[in-house]
């Protein structure tokens, strides 16, 4: 059907359009284009005029199937074609409509093409936003999922598909349906995120995998929103705690020599040396202040070792007299002296294919050193009123805290003994030479005191750890073990402050301790008057009872007495 007059003139309204428009008859022959369509397929609207379309535009999709003209012209109907290039490869998009005259009648097309390379660099962009953001989110431990406020699940990541045991493909479905009804459904943290609009904090929640395995979880729910504070939805995330207690396995095996903490320098000398011997049977002494950790030293070098399943057996050499202490190495007979009622194996008998611990062993008496030289080099004995020789297999570990090399030089301990002692040294150091070793301390220490429920206390103020790094801890580890028991009991709240600390620790800590110390600067050891001088506030405070003194200053009521022979320090009557 021919198009008339009063239609073309109708159609010069198509100049003004920024967008190439072209109208097309029903024969597929150009009637017109606008300027922009002259620029685009880059043809004089002259020489347009009267040619085919497919000719004039020639685009990808002339001549092609997607080609749109038929759908328009005869089905009446306006088709958008995506995706289209034009010639020189410009992408395009087409708007194809019926053309129709005034009697309603349908006589062409006309096409409406715009140009869209900046929509396409938008989209590339956010394209690449999104995978950004979901490599981001891919990376994470924590599963993350987010859904809109009707609770169709938007995305996810790889870590919640693991945890979930879903795929990819749940995104746009449900989340009531797709999800296990812990995490989605009634009274789930993600159903009361979306209906209260509230968060959901730290809620445990246990999920059975495809195998029936339990799955522990702590979830987090809260509103998603966007920066007008309209409502996008929710987002949840899922924290695998088997992946912690996985963590907390392998922080506890890397923790050298089951449960000793530190990392100076010198404590992993330590370690280092303990993982040469551990599997050997030399004749171990540990050497160090008291406080040090030279019994749990011991312990631990005898489980790290083949001996681990055999018998563990300690003797504390100073608590006991000569007498006494000979029968408890060796054992006796009966009859052997007033008392012996029966026959008694000894500590050594006891600790046969395992390990004596020898504590204290500067404190031996010389009679007592030339039977034990015996036992170190031909491992036998016999008991005491008794005449059968006893063979055991024992490695020896000897601790103290004496300085074995002046007691030598004073003849109180036999030179022969001490080489059979000293074949593999270990020094423990003090405390006050590995004060980086604090903080570590105070957190394994205020975790193990939750565990067993002493009190709330979680953490340190920094008021507080200051005092802690600044003091001289004359009782090394112990006695931080007892000043943190006393503050956690003390303590109001779930962290520590300096009031909660024993008095002994806040009177020793200087004037500025409730400021941090100075980095770089070691603090300074306590010397021997500012040593004594506490040990005097604290027997005063306590009216000389040495039992709430040793209390007070977190040290065992025995360390507390050498302490006070060492410093000449002569009780008083209370």
């Amino acid at each position: 059907m021919p198009v008339s007059t009063e239609l073309l003139e109708r159609l010069d309204i198509l100049g003004s359009i920024p967008d190439s428009v072209l109208t097309i008859d029903g024969g597929r022959r150009v009637l017109t284009l606008n300027a922009p369509a002259c620029a685009l397929t880059g043809e004089e609207e002259s020489q347009a005029i009267g040619h085919g379309c497919d000719s004039v535009l020639r685009a990808e999709i002339c001549g092609t199937a997607r080609c749109p003209f038929d759908r328009a012209f005869r089905g009446g109907e306006t088709v958008i074609t995506f995706n289209v290039r034009t010639r020189d490869g410009t992408p395009i998009c087409i708007n194809t409509s019926p053309l129709r005259n005034a009697a309603g009648e349908t006589v062409g097309v006309v096409e409406t093409i715009r140009e869209v390379s900046h929509i396409n660099r938008l989209l590339d962009e956010l394209r690449q936003q999104r995978n950004k953001v979901q490599s981001v989110l891919d990376s994470i431990a924590e599963g993350v999922l987010t859904v809109d406020p009707e609770g169709r699940i938007t995305s996810l990541n790889r870590s919640a598909q693991r945890i979930l045991g879903c795929a990819a493909e749940v995104v746009g479905q449900p989340a009531m349906s797709a999800l296990p009804r812990e995490i989605a459904g009634p009274g789930s943290p993600l159903h009361e995120t979306l209906t209260a609009g509230r968060p959901v904090r730290s809620r445990e929640l246990v999920l059975a995998d495809v195998g029936g395995r339990s799955i522990p979880l702590n979830v987090y729910a809260g509103p998603f929103q966007s920066d007008a504070g309209a409502a996008l939805g929710a987002v949840c995330t899922l924290r695998d705690l088997r992946e912690i207690e996985h963590l907390a396995d392998e922080r506890r095996q890397r923790a050298p020599l089951l449960g000793i903490i530190g990392k100076h320098p010198r404590m992993r000398e330590v370690f280092d040396l303990v993982e040469m011997i551990k599997d050997g049977d030399s004749t171990v002494l540990i050497q160090g202040e008291s406080g040090t950790g030279k019994g749990l030293l011991a312990q631990a070098l005898h489980r790290a070792g083949p001996r681990a399943r055999a018998p563990f057996v300690k003797v504390s050499c100073a608590a006991l007299p000569e007498t006494l202490l000979e029968s408890e190495l060796f054992g006796h007979e009966r009859g052997a002296f007033t008392g012996a009622i029966r026959d008694r194996k000894g500590r050594f008998e006891l600790a046969d294919k395992g390990t004596v611990f020898l504590d204290e062993v500067g404190d031996l008496t010389p009679g007592v050193q030339v039977k034990l030289l015996r036992v170190l080099q031909e491992q036998e004995f016999e008991r005491v009123g008794g005449s059968q020789t006893i063979h055991v297999d024992v490695r020896v570990i000897a601790a103290t805290h004496r300085d074995l090399s002046r007691l030598m030089a004073e003849g109180r301990f036999r030179e022969d003994l001490y080489y059979r002692l000293n074949v593999i040294p270990i020094r423990l150091p003090p405390l006050r030479e590995r004060r980086s070793d604090i903080p570590l301390l105070v957190e394994h220490l205020l975790e193990r005191f939750a565990a067993r429920g002493k009190g709330k206390a979680t953490s340190v103020s920094p008021r507080a750890m200051a005092i802690l790094m600044e003091h001289g801890w004359p009782g090394n580890v112990r006695e931080l073990e007892n000043a943190l028991e006393h503050a956690m009991v003390c303590s109001r709240g779930s962290v520590i402050e300096p009031e909660a600390l024993p008095r002994a620790i806040l009177a020793s800590s200087p004037s500025d301790a409730g400021s941090a110390p100075v980095a770089g600067r070691a603090p300074r050891p306590a010397t021997p008057a500012q040593e004594r001088e506490q040990l005097l506030r604290a027997l005063e405070s306590c009216r000389w009872s040495r039992g709430r003194a040793a209390a007070q200053l977190g040290i065992d009521r025995t360390t507390l007495w050498r302490k006070m022979q060492r410093l000449e320090i002569r009780p008083r009557r209370r």
